[in-house]
């Protein structure tokens, strides 16, 4: 698959520049007929030997082990036999891999078989291979003792996976788990081995070296998933192969399998189409790739990308890695997870990255908090399997994945705390939803707040008062979530949720009721209306549930304090607004979004706004650092808090510090954000702002202007 072009000091660059000696001084190692055959598979030098300026792939193995050692604290020198390792083990696997397929181009020019013939290409891969392992003899300990053997028990996984794919070819079923097996032998064998040697070569323990293997091995199927995808739908002047390769070929790539065993009307299709002695033609080839798409076999394959990305970003988080190269293999992840929904748009949009973010972390307990999350929307009516019964369908809420965002939100919650967050979360989702589609049945709002108070009566203070019978599914969700959070709280944090609860319903409805404002709206008007319906309060005080600590009473409405939570906000809100640009910039209406404001205000272009936009993040992640290092300890200090309050102040601050990098992992994640303005979709969706207040987004669809409304802003 193709990665997108990085600036000179990328991690790729510099693995690129790491390995080059190393690589070089291997095949000078050779007789030169070999030698030549390596030089022109890695793109050093033409079929007569002339040199040409090909980077020779991507070095996207080399950079795993460099950064797998620098994660542990190790140096990207060290490393260095290591990925040189990885990478003569991986071009001998492509020289025979392209044979077996029977590939004519590699890198858009003719494969080094079909230059130099087949018995060259052999010779050269089995020389690559030998070479792999006298690097990691040459390191001296530990690569040398225990390296190579885990490079010769990857390396035999690769050749059963090779075998496997092979035999696939030939055989009309074959089951999804047995497919997975074969990728993870094929692929996630050597990126799990290139993360462990980098992690060795650096002298890690062996729980982190197991870890990051781990990482490794998530990665190589995220990879692998996203690859196929593009072999079935990818760009060709991207990817370098012919249009529909994989389906050409007939290969049993994971979506081709996953659509077969689908077990519906599509895969019956496809197996008659596709496993049939006739040839295949564009038109066919085509049907196919429409068939493994009805068949499901394509979301699918998309959420178990995601699924493997969060699995992957668990065991590096779990690996305590080096802040800066946690980053880059967080950002790694993301991108080799990109299948082919790329940005389409005629004006793309470049997210910033934010070096002042923690990595974020994830809860252990996400899937088992996924298959909860969806049998309590379901049980509270919210998620109903035909469209227009609910405000979700399953696909939709299970797209969503409101589970995803509250595990990073809330990282060490135990199982339990975990699942309540998690349907608080879904619940203020879903209220927004409820009054977007009940206040405007005219077209017009006239919402009054008679749904607020009669929601607080499901939130007393009193555990012991009678509460009414709840009807339809917000008081239903909100009574069975009170009966659960309230009583292990005080009486006096009810009170606060509960008049948390009621200003953001009130900001909600009132921002409905402003639908019909045509004035033009400033940057700081736009932030304070998103202010008014943000869940960022109740959220606060769900953090006190979520550590089972409540804040002192005396620091609890405290200027600091106070602060902490309006920056977090702000800063995931306007983090929000980078990620959903496009998406918006799709919608029936102006796009509530700063982006938008500030374009549309400043009449600056997309770069600058994003770019303001993104300063402005950096300023509340400032404002909240600034609070929490200076004006809390301070704080401590004037309220008098006794040792026990004061570690209760501190481990609260530290669990907001969740919020920012929480929400930018989910907004980068999540399938309601491409980066692309797409067509609707044949699901009417909900009206929502893609953002993460959740409860009082209703903002999302109402004109922020008028006579620039049908302006194409782009």
């Amino acid at each position: 698959m193709a990665l997108a072009a990085e600036p000179a000091d990328d991690p790729f660059g510099r693995a690129r520049r790491l390995v080059a000696p190393g690589l070089r001084a291997a095949a000078d190692r050779m007789n030169s007929s070999t030698r030549r055959v390596i030089g022109y598979h890695l793109g050093w030098w033409d079929e007569h030997g002339n040199p040409t300026d090909d980077s020779g792939g991507k070095a996207l193995r080399p950079t795993l082990a460099m950064l797998a050692a620098e994660a542990v604290g190790g140096s990207a020198e060290r490393a260095a036999n290591a990925a040189v390792a990885v990478e003569l083990a991986h071009n001998f696997s492509l020289l025979h891999d392209d044979i077996m397929d029977g590939d004519r181009r590699r890198r858009h020019r003719p494969t080094a078989w079909t230059v130099f013939g087949v018995p060259a290409a052999i010779i050269a891969g089995d020389a690559l291979s030998t070479l792999a392992a006298e690097a990691l003899v040459a390191d001296g300990p530990p690569l040398a003792t225990d390296g190579v053997p885990r490079l010769n028990a990857a390396l035999l996984r690769l050749d059963d996976g090779q075998a496997a794919d092979v035999a696939f070819e030939g055989r009309a079923e074959v089951p999804l788990e047995e497919c997975l097996t074969m990728a993870g032998d094929k692929t996630s064998a050597l990126f799990a081995a290139a993360c462990e040697l980098g992690a060795m070569s650096a002298g890690a323990s062996p729980q982190r070296v197991r870890q990051l293997r781990q990482f490794g091995e998530h990665l190589g199927l995220v990879f692998q998933l996203a690859d196929d995808l593009l072999g079935i739908w990818g760009d060709p002047a991207e990817t370098g192969k012919p249009v529909l390769s994989d389906l050409r070929a007939r290969k049993k790539s994971i979506p081709v399998v996953a659509a077969l065993d689908a077990g519906n009307v599509a895969a019956a299709r496809l197996a008659e189409l596709y496993c049939g002695a006739e040839p295949l033609d564009d038109a066919a080839l085509r049907r196919c790739a429409d068939l493994i798409e009805e068949a499901g076999a394509r979301t699918w394959a998309l959420q178990e990308t995601q699924r493997r990305t969060d699995m992957a970003l668990a065991c590096l988080q779990a690996a305590n890695p080096e802040p800066a190269a946690a980053a880059q293999l967080a950002a790694l992840v993301r991108q080799l997870g990109t299948g082919p929904a790329g940005l389409s748009a005629a004006e793309s949009l470049e997210l910033p990255v934010f070096h002042s973010l923690r990595p974020a972390r994830l809860n252990p307990h996400l899937d088992a908090v996924r298959a909860h999350a969806l049998a309590w929307a379901a049980d509270m009516a919210m998620v109903a399997a035909t469209p227009g019964r609910a405000p979700w369908t399953e696909s939709r809420f299970t797209a969503e994945d409101y589970a995803l965002l509250t595990c990073y939100l809330f990282p060490d919650a135990g199982p339990g705390t975990i699942e309540t967050l998690t349907d608080w979360n879904t619940w203020l989702f879903h209220v927004d939803d409820h009054f977007a589609a009940t206040c405007a049945p005219t077209g017009r709002w006239a919402c009054d707040d008679a749904p607020v108070a009669r929601l607080g009566e499901f939130m007393p203070a009193d555990a012991a008062r009678d509460t009414p019978t709840p009807v339809g599914s917000v008081e239903r969700g909100l009574a069975d979530l009170w009966a659960r959070t309230a009583p292990s709280m005080s009486p006096d944090w009810r009170r606060r949720m509960r008049a948390t609860v009621e200003q953001a319903l009130r900001g909600n409805l009132h921002e409905l009721r402003r639908t019909d404002d045509s004035r033009s709206v400033d940057p700081i008007e736009y932030l304070d209306q998103k202010r008014m319906t943000a869940a960022a309060p109740p959220m606060a005080c769900l953090a006190e549930f979520a550590r089972a600590a409540e804040l002192p009473g005396a620091v609890v409405h405290a200027l600091p304090m106070r602060t902490l939570v309006d920056s977090a906000n702000d800063a995931s809100l306007l983090v929000n607004d980078i990620h959903s640009y496009h998406r918006e910039l799709a919608g029936d209406a102006a796009p509530a979004n700063m982006v938008f404001v500030l374009r549309e205000f400043l009449g600056c272009d997309l770069r600058q706004a994003v770019d303001m936009t993104a300063d402005l993040v950096r300023s509340r992640l400032d404002q909240f650092e600034h609070a929490a290092d200076v004006e809390v300890p301070e704080m401590i200090a004037g309220c008098g808090l006794d040792p026990d309050a004061a570690a209760s102040v501190l481990g609260y601050v530290e669990a907001l510090r969740q919020w920012a990098p929480g929400w930018q992992e989910w907004f980068a994640r999540t399938e309601r954000y491409p980066q692309q303005a797409s067509p609707a979709p044949a699901e009417p969706a909900p009206r929502r702002l893609a953002g993460p207040t959740g409860l009082g987004t209703a903002t999302a669809h109402r004109p922020l202007v008028t006579s620039r409304m049908t302006r194409d802003v782009r």
